[in-house]
């Protein structure tokens, strides 16, 4: 399968224990006591306080006898203060467990604020790979959007407000001991989160499925991600099926096993330093430069595109020019129907900008596994088309 071929007999693959299906939200305390838990440090965010999803969660943690510290200064883009903030107060809390509750950035920063408990610093000492050196407290993470991912990766992104760029913290340490996904949570997201979380998703499943480090396994979860957003994106969107939403809950499932163990691309590594500098909904950047990162992705990948075809939904017969005009066509008619931005003009991002985010993409981590290398000018030509 293109250039999974190469790591198809010697592939590493690894997964947090996995816990998925409606209503099972009630299960969170008994997570949490599985791991030894007695002082449960919540996270989570205002947007869930409001939807119901915190106090139905205290619920389930109080009844199986657990105690609870709620943390919830947390915003879009967990912030490095955010972060270290949280961090004091569960050593002032003698807390013994970590639960997140929400989308990525309350993950994230569960994330972070367990790196910092138990390795102590600045988060920023931890970006890059492999940086934590102390083993984490038991964690459990659970998901309430369509594309996050990070309830089952390796990966924790935290903006660094000093330098306004987003730190990539890398490692096996930050992926969860539980991941528990109820894809009820997802009745409460509004319409413009469905998709741009989903469009995430998309972002994930597409990446890790081109990765240079892509292997059998992870192009399977990967596939099964592209099938379940095709068919259920634009109907959740539009018609808030709970059948679509769960389809579309067990995508960002799917796509974070597979970009967890195969990492990611071009995509990523520009949406980061454009998360960073604007403080931009992530989703929504890695909706426009999808369509222009995988035509400059599509030249060097054609062996695997009638999988990549199938994944969206068609049966190809023909060369690779036919094939990958179809995958493009059926992207963007997509992205158009499920209401994605379409632009970085249109999420603020300011054109003389663009060299400078170019050449932040260069030192992120994601860029190292695209499977066509990109300098400055090649990077600064995508923006320059996205925009």
């Amino acid at each position: 399968m293109g250039n999974s071929r190469s790591n198809l007999h010697h592939c590493k693959f690894e997964v947090p224990e996995i816990i998925f299906g409606r209503g099972l939200l009630s299960q969170i305390g008994s997570c949490a006591r599985r791991l030894g838990g007695h002082k449960v440090f919540l996270v989570s965010d205002q947007g869930l306080v409001n939807a119901g999803w915190v106090d139905k969660a205290l619920k389930h943690l109080i009844d199986a006898g657990l105690e609870v510290i709620f943390y919830n200064n947390i915003t879009s883009n967990p912030k490095d203060v955010e972060v270290e903030s949280g961090a004091i107060e569960y050593i002032r809390h003698g807390a013994d467990v970590i639960v997140g509750l929400g989308g990525g950035s309350s993950l994230d920063a569960a994330k972070g604020i367990a790196i910092l408990v138990s390795n102590g610093g600045r988060i920023r000492d931890f970006e890059g790979h492999d940086k934590i050196v102390r083993p984490l407290p038991p964690l459990v993470l659970c998901p309430t959007t369509c594309g996050t991912g990070s309830d089952v990766s390796q990966f924790a992104v935290i903006n660094d407000t000093e330098n306004k760029c987003k730190l990539t913290i890398m490692s096996r340490c930050v992926a969860p001991d539980i991941s528990l996904t109820d894809p009820d949570t997802l009745e409460t997201l509004p319409d413009e989160f469905v998709c741009t979380t989903s469009t995430d998703a998309l972002s994930h499943a597409l990446e890790a499925f081109f990765s240079v480090a892509s292997t059998s396994l992870t192009d399977v979860h990967a596939i099964k991600a592209l099938r379940l957003i095709s068919a259920s994106l634009v109907p959740a969107v539009k018609e808030r099926h709970p059948d679509d939403l769960e389809n579309l809950a067990r995508a960002s499932l799917h796509a974070g096993m597979a970009f967890s163990n195969s990492l990611l691309g071009i995509v990523h590594a520009l949406a980061h330093p454009i998360g960073g500098l604007y403080d931009a909904n992530h989703g929504g950047i890695n909706a426009v430069l999808l369509p222009e990162v995988l035509r400059y992705d599509l030249p060097v990948v054609a062996e695997k595109l009638p999988d990549l075809a199938w994944g969206f939904g068609h049966r190809v017969d023909g060369n690779s020019g036919a094939i990958s005009e179809v995958v493009q066509e059926t992207l963007d008619t997509m992205l158009d129907a499920a209401g994605a931005p379409r632009s970085l003009k249109s999420l603020g991002v300011r054109r003389e900008d663009l060299p400078e985010l170019a050449q932040r993409a260069l030192k992120d981590v994601c860029i190292l596994t695209s499977p066509r290398q990109a300098n400055a000018q090649e990077l600064l030509t995508i923006l320059e088309r996205a925009y």
